[in-house]
């Protein structure tokens, strides 16, 4: 099946090439980064972290051949085993697009699986860190290898679809579900491919609607671990009206014989994962002044469970989690944010809640 997706789609592009125009080629520089510091409640004192510095070098060699990348180095810096830092190639693709609203995409990909892993620049988002729904549920950022289809049939309405790289078993886990399973497409196992895609429909002005998937295997060629497989379904919306601005998520996450899977590695996998989250904000900043920056009171909140159901042990409450971030989200720009929130953690343990101090700054240019 494989080897038949990519060689029509090497002929649709061999058709298509013949009626594409040349143009001079160019060269762009962009990125963002943000700096956060975090006090939990109780402790002795925060901390203070640079957490992202992103460059994005993109070129376009003519015009319907690009190329797109995002270069991360997480935690400032990298020095071996047992520093924080992280120095990573989150997206690296080229992008043909032989037609005005339809196109290809082939090298490191984020499959568009929910807003944030698409979107995640520091100015897209309230609150300093990103919602936990993204980092236990949907394991953003998320990047895997593979190629896919895009485009837009009307204007209201959006699609992609890549085939990419899986997870792999031995990293899936009880208290952070998918994340530890990714490959990052670093000498990624094709044993077991996944397709994902998502389409976005924009009904009216201000509104837009997103359903996405994910659907591969795990066992990448041990025999012992079945059909293992996980698949994602999920939902989002986005609202903007004048000041105020909603949006919501959620998604419910699937793993076939999670029972194989943990008698081989004892990761505690539960077979269905699910979470969601709602959020509000508001631009208190016209009613003060008249001025072009926004100033935004927000609140989220969310409830993400990694032991949704379980088979042959029993489901930990501490992995049946909610969180309320209330803050403030200052712009002076429009690519500028100044955060400050303060969060509340629970869980369904029968214990009193931690909360956390938060603020940041962050910024993008492209």
């Amino acid at each position: 099946m494989r080897p038949i997706i990519i060689t029509s789609t090497f002929l649709l592009l061999l058709i298509a090439a013949s009626s594409a125009q040349a143009q001079e080629s160019s060269t762009t520089v962009g990125g963002y980064g943000e700096l956060h510091y975090n006090e939990p409640e109780g402790s002795a004192g925060g901390k203070l972290d640079f957490h992202r510095f992103v460059i994005y070098l993109n070129h376009e060699f003519n015009d319907w051949i690009s190329f797109a990348s995002e270069t991360e180095i997480e935690h400032t810096y990298v020095a071996g085993e047992g520093t924080p830092g992280e120095l990573s190639i989150e997206q690296a693709y080229l992008e043909l697009r032989p037609w005005d609203d339809y196109g290809f995409r082939a090298g490191i990909v984020l499959p568009p699986v929910g807003i944030i892993n698409q979107y995640h620049e520091p100015n897209t988002f309230h609150g300093v860190e990103r919602p936990n729904f993204h980092k236990v549920i949907i394991p953003t950022t998320w990047r895997e290898a593979g190629l896919g289809f895009f485009g837009a049939p009307a204007h209201s309405l959006q699609f992609q679809v890549y085939t990419v790289s899986s997870f792999k078993a031995n990293g899936l886990s009880g208290s952070s579900g998918l994340r530890g399973g990714r490959q990052k497409a670093a000498n990624a196992s094709t044993k077991d491919m996944a397709l994902t895609g998502r389409v976005d429909y924009l009904p009216v002005l201000g509104l837009s609607l997103g359903a996405s998937f994910f659907a591969g295997g795990v066992s990448q060629g041990i025999d012992a671990l079945g059909d293992a497989g996980v698949t994602i379904v999920a939902g989002d919306a986005r609202y903007s009206t004048g000041n105020l601005q909603l949006r919501g998520e959620v998604a419910m996450i699937s793993i076939s014989d999670a029972e194989k899977v943990n008698a081989a590695f004892d990761n505690s996998v539960a077979d269905q994962l699910n979470g969601w989250y709602l959020e509000a904000a508001y631009n208190i900043l016209p009613h003060l002044a008249d001025s072009e920056q926004q100033l935004f009171l927000f609140g989220r909140y969310e409830a993400y469970n990694t032991h949704a159901d379980v088979t042959g042990f029993e489901a930990m409450d501490a992995y049946d989690r909610t969180d309320l971030t209330v803050g403030v989200t200052y712009k002076p720009d429009a690519n500028v944010a100044l955060k400050l929130d303060y969060q509340m953690f629970d869980d369904a343990r029968d214990t009193d809640g931690k909360g956390q101090l938060n603020a940041g700054i962050g910024y993008a240019f492209f």
